[in-house]
């Protein structure tokens, strides 16, 4: 059975999955038999999620960020770049730390959850301890870090060991190499915690690396787009570093993760995610530009309030597993990343992809009456190049 496959199973038994994207992301690792237990798993780690559907996370909305810390050493340029990435773009914590029904537990920023898949047969994929402590991240090197998070290959006594591509290595691959460094520079920051989290299970294991993605392949704006700068710096974070392509992109079973003939056009579908719990049918919407099926009759000011609001643009609620929201991840992204994201989805060339769209959230009362902010359907008025060329002109 493939790692795909597998993953899916354990969809069907998670009930409460924080997840982000992206889909999702993770880290690898084995009990340490060379000295260097680490926090590479097979979850999204360094990565997070996705995630994706066109709606927020409300379940694990925070992203897992950690507590104000007065006493904490002000972090550096670069440390605070990482933090920001590890945060709000990439949200590893919507993975790597550990919930209960509350939401993040605290003191576990980053500590990892031994329990983040499992399947019906007891198999488990953990997600790996991220933190600057033994059992976690502090005796690896910034280049085996990196090599985990970018590659998807964690280094033992006797070679490398490929990791569950249920973390999203093949998206990170391609990210920056200063934004790469960043990553590693605020996770040395992060506080340590002793949590010893268990290697996955052998039907989690694979035999080398899934593809990374042709970045050529990525959609390009669109030609007439009237704010390429700004969509291109978008195109950047919504498919190196971030995870809107991992989620918002069906998924194949192979060596190739994700259907690059269809990028952007949705349709992976998160229900078994949330069948125990919400119960809640979410799945990734197409976001081309298509008028008809995707976003061609949203602005790029409607796609920022929904990462920054967690509000479609009649006011209704952004189901999860998307970390949308001023409790998700993307609530945290600056005006300009969150413009930039916004800009370059907008230009998105058109595909025809309907999505039946059977998500609403807040879910709807037992009684079957309208939740509280509606359940719109998220019609609009302007084009997204119309709101564009406002931007352009801001």
């Amino acid at each position: 059975m493939t790692s795909r496959a597998l993953t899916f199973m354990a969809a069907m038994t998670l009930g409460t999955l924080g997840l982000a994207c992206a889909s999702a992301s993770s880290k690898n690792k084995d009990a340490a038999t060379d000295g260097k237990t680490d926090g590479a798993s097979d979850s999204p780690a360094t990565d997070g999620k996705d995630a994706a559907t066109d709606a927020p996370k409300d379940v694990a909305g925070d992203g897992g960020a950690p507590e104000a810390a007065p006493d904490v050493p002000k972090l550096t340029e670069l440390q605070a770049r990482g933090q920001y990435l590890v945060d709000h773009v990439v949200a590893c914590g919507d993975c790597h730390t550990p919930r209960g029904a509350m939401g993040p537990i605290p003191g576990k920023y980053l500590a990892g959850n031994p329990d983040f898949i499992a399947l019906p047969n007891g198999d488990k994929l953990p997600s790996r301890n991220l933190t600057n402590d033994a059992l976690g991240l502090k005796n690896r090197t910034d280049a085996e870090i990196k090599a985990m998070f970018k590659d998807g290959k964690r280094p033992t006594p006797t070679g490398e060991e490929a990791l569950n591509p249920v973390m999203p290595y093949y998206v990170f691959h391609n990210m920056d190499n200063d934004d790469a460094d960043a990553i590693v520079a605020y996770l040395r920051t992060v506080p340590a915690v002793a949590s010893d989290i268990p290697r996955r299970s052998a039907s989690f294991d694979v035999t080398a690396p899934a593809n990374y993605l042709d970045p050529a392949t990525f959609p390009n704006p669109i030609s007439t787009f009237p704010n390429k700068g700004s969509a291109t710096h978008g195109r950047y974070l919504a498919t190196q570093v971030g995870l809107c392509i991992e989620c918002h992109t069906p998924h194949k079973m192979g060596a190739d993760v994700l259907d690059s003939a269809k990028y952007f056009q949705g349709g992976e579908d998160f229900t078994p995610f949330f069948a125990a719990t919400l119960m809640i049918k979410p799945v990734s919407k197409n976001l081309t530009s298509d008028l008809m099926t995707g976003l061609g009759m949203w602005t790029p000011r409607e796609i920022v309030k929904v990462l920054k609001e967690g509000k479609a643009k009649d006011g209704s609620g952004i189901c999860p597993p998307m970390p949308v929201g001023p409790m998700g991840a993307y609530g945290g992204l600056t005006n300009e990343d969150a413009m930039d994201i916004a800009n370059y989805i907008a230009s998105l060339p058109p595909a025809v992809n309907m999505i039946v769209d059977m998500c609403q959230f807040p879910p709807l009362p037992p009684d079957g009456g309208v939740p509280e902010g509606g359940a719109g359907d998220g019609t609009a008025s302007e084009t997204a190049a119309e709101t564009a060329a406002e931007t352009a002109a801001d």
